[in-house]
């Protein structure tokens, strides 16, 4: 049978369009990028997202090594491609804050992976340096960390497809994908009509659906997806002046949930690894306080405050259940002058988490060396999607 294109990549959003993008750059034009949204349309993870360029301090090499290494890396890359190309974004550093002595543990520990991943310039800062840097946050220690950012994800994801120079096939449906002598039969549906061709090489970046688009060539495929909806507020210093920070994200100092009660879990960190390597304690980098981007690129008025996260709910559920007291409680301690009437609802997005795993999916399926599944790809996703993409085109499709 002969193949039709050289590469298809089944998800539209940054990871495959990083991927198109990566590709064309190689200088392989046979590509085509296969995206279940319509062309203007684009609800997937990629674009309901908090924005924040992260900086890769919280992902331990031994347990989450791809998160450890690509984000650092893709931390790099996405500067240097929005200061090429144009994309809206900010270096605005963060804060991670300590309000006692328990959490400085916390920072503590985070400054290490920090160092161990080779995250630059992040420091330990006393409560009178912090007050200095953005003085309506209160803490008893802070980490300073310089080349966090935010990010125009909608600009950055369309930068991507514009200088791709890939097919795009917007509105469509893979139905089947099959193993042929060309490499891959993909089966799709658009508008009512159905299509087959072959392509040499198939790249998974479906998303929510990389599970299901995997078992189409792996039918004992192991993975299952969890979706996990993020639920976000909001306020504006344009109603309250006086809660105008300076730009920075803010960030608490990490935290874990008990599974069976929800309960904040206020342990030793010694105790909180132990609980967290016993799948007794959810752990998470909390709800945070993140600047947004104007219609010109600047800093605006609006500051989100997410995720909330929700499990057991449906892919396509984006709804948002949680109250505007949540958030509050969650920042009080660092953002005292904060208050309920503040808030507003803002808008929700949904992951795919894998459960039982920390670190994400990218290999290529049994028996099926050139089909590629990119599975889990959560937080931060965004930030390394170039340096998942490299890594999928020189270091596995090479």
């Amino acid at each position: 049978m002969s193949v039709d294109v050289d590469v298809a990549i089944v998800g539209g959003g940054v990871i495959g369009r990083a991927i198109a993008y990566v590709l064309g750059r190689r200088g392989r034009r046979s590509v085509v990028v296969i995206e279940r949204c319509p062309r203007d349309r684009i609800e997937n993870q990629s674009t309901r997202n908090s924005g924040v360029i992260h900086a890769g301090i919280y992902y331990k090499p031994a347990s989450r090594p791809k998160k450890a290494r690509l984000c650092v890396a893709g931390n790099r890359m996405l500067y240097e491609f929005c200061a090429e190309h144009g994309v809206p974004h900010a270096r605005t550093g963060k804060l991670v804050v300590a309000t006692c002595a328990r959490e400085e543990e916390y920072l503590r520990d985070v400054l290490e992976t920090a160092r161990a991943n080779g995250v630059p310039d992040v420091r330990l800062i006393e409560p009178d340096e912090q007050r200095r840097i953005e003085p309506r946050i209160v803490s008893t220690a802070a980490l300073l960390v310089p080349t966090s950012g935010v990010i125009d994800a909608a600009a950055y994801l369309d930068t991507l497809r514009l200088r791709a120079g890939s097919h795009d096939l917007f509105e469509t449906q893979v139905e089947a994908i099959r193993s042929c002598a060309g490499g891959f039969e993909l089966h799709t549906r658009s508008q009512g009509r159905t299509e087959r061709f072959v392509a040499a090489t198939v790249v998974n970046a479906a998303g929510l659906h990389a599970a299901e688009i995997a078992r189409m060539v792996d039918p004992a495929s192991p993975y299952e997806l969890m979706p996990v909806r993020g639920e976000a507020a909001r306020f504006s210093t344009s109603r309250r002046p006086e809660l105008a920070l300076r730009g920075l994200n803010i960030y608490p100092a990490p935290h874990g949930f008990y599974r069976d009660t929800g309960e904040l879990a206020e342990v030793s960190l010694a105790e909180f690894q132990r609980l967290v390597a016993e799948e007794r304690v959810t752990d998470t980098v909390g709800i945070h306080l993140t600047p947004t981007l104007d219609a010109g690129g600047r800093i605006s008025t609006t500051m989100t405050l997410s995720p909330a996260l929700v499990v057991g709910v449906a892919r396509d559920d984006f709804r948002s259940t949680v109250p505007l007291e949540h958030y509050w409680k969650r920042v009080k301690a660092f953002f005292p002058e904060l208050r309920i009437d503040d808030l507003e609802l803002h808008h929700t997005g949904i992951q795919g988490r894998l459960p039982g795993s920390r670190d994400w999916v990218i290999e290529p399926a049994r028996g099926h060396p050139r089909f590629i599944d990119l599975i889990a790809i959560d937080s931060p996703g965004l930030t390394s999607s170039l340096a998942i993409a490299e890594h999928v085109v020189d270091d596995l499709l090479a």
